[in-house]
């Protein structure tokens, strides 16, 4: 059994995945969406039931950048279980595979899975 299915066999509780699309939240003002996509990170370490996943596509995969300001709350989230997930296309795309420092490499077929196996997606 590998690691990952023996986590998912000890979790309890709903399977919550967390999609995030963007290193800003909402539309608008990027200054504002930037600020709430810190606020909702900082909270989702907080949050319960757990997220069982977050999944980071297109500019998202920025907030688990070496650069990130958001990154030692990533390596927080990671480091409670949740599993973090990187589009690999997008990090491609953005030059930034080698810097990806919270979660890891992803492809679109293990996001869709984890977006159906989920028992919720939530899509701030």
């Amino acid at each position: 059994m590998s690691a990952e299915a023996g986590q998912d066999s000890a979790r309890q509780g709903p399977k919550i995945t967390v999609l995030l699309a963007s290193a800003t939240l909402g539309s608008g003002s990027d200054e504002l969406g930037a600020v709430l996509a810190r606020s909702f990170v900082k909270t989702l370490k907080e949050a319960r039931p757990r997220p069982w996943r977050l999944l980071l596509i297109n500019s998202g995969v920025r907030l688990a950048l070496d650069d990130s300001p958001l990154l030692e709350d990533m390596k927080a989230l990671e480091g409670a279980g949740i599993q973090i997930l990187a589009c690999g296309t997008c990090l491609d795309y953005f030059h930034a595979k080698d810097r990806l420092r919270a979660g890891s490499i992803s492809n679109m077929g293990e996001i869709v899975a984890s977006l159906l196996e989920a028992d919720r997606v939530v899509r701030p």
